[in-house]
């Protein structure tokens, strides 16, 4: 989820890794340059720490909508952002 476009290339598997880690260099100086921070990937995981007892409410609740957990939570989280923006 980087926008920023960044590219290399390369002839051979070395001279790949070597541009790759020359273009990161060169982003991350490019940033703070333009005094702006790197964007950061998102792998689309997270760990919430929740009690136990809405743990089991909100499995019965996917459960009743005939969701995965990860499913139904994807789904709360997506209502509940469309609503503030």
């Amino acid at each position: 989820m980087i926008d920023d476009l960044v590219t290399f290339e390369a002839n051979s598997a070395d001279e790949l890794e070597n541009n790759f880690h020359a273009v990161v260099d060169d982003y991350l100086e490019t940033c703070k340059t333009l005094n702006r921070e790197p964007q950061k990937v998102y792998k689309g995981v997270f760990n919430v720490r929740i009690a136990p007892s809405l743990h089991k409410q909100v499995y019965k609740e996917a459960l009743k909508a005939g969701m995965s957990l990860n499913a139904y939570i994807q789904n709360v989280l997506r209502k509940e952002i469309s609503l503030h923006s």
